[in-house]
């Protein structure tokens, strides 16, 4: 005598792949009513398109005693899936141990993804005021890489550095800021006001 489970088993068999198969066109068919088949695909994401992006960024990083040591602004940051940053209207304030801090600012920037290079593209000033609040030291150019790490930057364009009673201008620039010293690489020229009777 044949079991009746067997039986069953034996019936069902043949039809349980076509049952899998109607199953699955069924929550397909279920899937596709959801969709709107008639609506625009979505544009494919560019290759540059920025992976986040931040307005009015600002962070403060600290020194191993906790005082700051530079403060990093920009109007907006964006962050690509290489890992490198583009940056509108930078501005970096770098703190000094002692004496005021440099500040240098541009037009835009970008900084390379393990953070070692930053560049400071369009009009670059660079600057620090005495105690009284005014610019004593203003370094104007363009188009300038820094190392933030060791405080150094360099341009090989047009240079003009301005001071109370002199402007010096030059091609080309080192700027050691963590030493506050300033190199023009060629074509130096120092112009020197003269002071009036009485000044």
């Amino acid at each position: 005598m044949i079991s009746s489970r067997r039986t069953v088993r034996a019936i069902l068999r043949p039809w349980a792949i076509p049952a899998a198969l109607l199953a699955a066109a069924g929550v397909s068919g279920w899937i596709l009513y959801g969709i709107d088949l008639n609506a625009p695909a979505a544009a494919p994401r560019s290759a540059d398109a920025p992976d986040a992006y931040m307005e009015n960024f600002v962070t403060v990083e600290m020194d191993g005693t906790g005082r700051p040591q530079r403060r990093i602004e920009a109007r907006r940051l964006t962050y690509h899936a290489d890992a490198t940053v583009e940056l509108s209207n930078p501005y970096y304030v770098l703190y000094r141990v002692e004496g005021e801090p440099w500040n240098v600012r541009s037009e835009r920037g970008w900084v390379s993804a393990d953070g070692t290079t930053v560049r400071l593209l369009g009009h670059v000033d660079i600057w620090r005021e005495d105690g009284s609040g005014e610019r004593a030291l203003d370094v104007r150019t363009e188009h300038l890489t820094m190392l933030p790490d060791s405080e150094y930057g360099e341009t090989a364009q047009p240079v003009t550095i301005l001071m109370p009673s002199s402007t010096t201008t030059g091609v080309g620039m080192h700027a050691y800021l963590d030493e506050d010293r300033i190199e023009l690489l060629s074509q130096v020229r120092t112009h020197v006001a003269r002071r009036r009777p009485g000044q």
